[in-house]
C-alpha cells in the first residue's frame, strides 16, 4: 500500500512541476511585440526527447508563403507534455505556429 502510494505522489509531484515550454522567433523587421494574426500550425513528431525528427524539419515558406516578416512560437502544449511523460519521453511531439503582421493579411 505505502508503494502505491509512494508512485501515485511521484507521479503528482512530476506533473504539477512539468510547465509548458514556449518559444518565439521573430523574423525580418517583427519584434516578437508585434501584433499578428496565425495563420497556419503544424505538429511536429520526434523520438527520444526531440533527438530524433520523424517528420523531417519543414520550412517555413510552405506555411507563410513569400512574406519576409513572419514570426514562428514553438511550443510544448500541456496534451504534448502529457503524451511525453505517458511515453517517458520516448515519444515528444511539439507544435509550432506561424503568424503574420496584421497588415499583411487582407480583410474581405
Amino acid at each position: 500500500m505505502k508503494k502505491n502510494a509512494a508512485l501515485l505522489s511521484c507521479l503528482a509531484v512530476t506533473l504539477l512541476m512539468s510547465s509548458c515550454y514556449t518559444a518565439k522567433v521573430a523574423h525580418g523587421s517583427l519584434t516578437t511585440d508585434s501584433p499578428v494574426v496565425k495563420v497556419n500550425s503544424k505538429k511536429n513528431h520526434a523520438l527520444i526527447e526531440g533527438l530524433i525528427p520523424l517528420n523531417g524539419g519543414f520550412v517555413a515558406k510552405k506555411y507563410v508563403g513569400e512574406r519576409s516578416d513572419y514570426m514562428t512560437k514553438s511550443q510544448i502544449t500541456f496534451v504534448d507534455g502529457f503524451l511525453r511523460v505517458i511515453t517517458f519521453g520516448i515519444y515528444s511531439p511539439s507544435t509550432t505556429n506561424f503568424y503574420v503582421p496584421i497588415s499583411d493579411v487582407s480583410t474581405k
